[in-house]
């Protein structure tokens, strides 16, 4: 089981080793956009939220189209972090995120 975690967790940190915490293609950049949304302007505001940058011409009503769960994790991790006086950047968070789920998850 360690061995497990430890693959999955090397895995998902395989491109912050190669190529630094940088978000890559669509979608993730996407999830960064909406956990930047959410950690400034609230919780209320983000799911009124009315993204006119995707889905484009039309846009999307991001707050009742997406599943917030990582949004709301990694603002949580976010600010825990800055609470313990360990500031990270929201971008190095996003990044890390899936790593620190991929051990978590493959222990389920």
């Amino acid at each position: 089981l360690v061995e497990a975690v430890r693959t999955a967790y090397r895995i998902r940190l395989f491109a912050i080793e190669t190529y630094g915490p940088v978000i890559h293609e669509f979608d993730p950049w996407f999830n960064y956009r909406a956990t930047e949304y959410l950690a400034q302007h609230g919780w209320s505001a983000f799911f009124k939220w009315f993204d006119h940058m995707s889905w484009y011409p039309l846009g999307r009503p991001v707050g009742t189209t997406i599943y917030p769960g990582m949004q709301l994790v990694s603002v949580a991790i976010w600010r825990g972090l800055d609470a313990i006086g360990t500031p990270w950047s929201l971008n190095d968070v996003c990044c890390y995120v899936p790593a620190w789920f991929g051990g978590a998850a493959s222990i389920f």
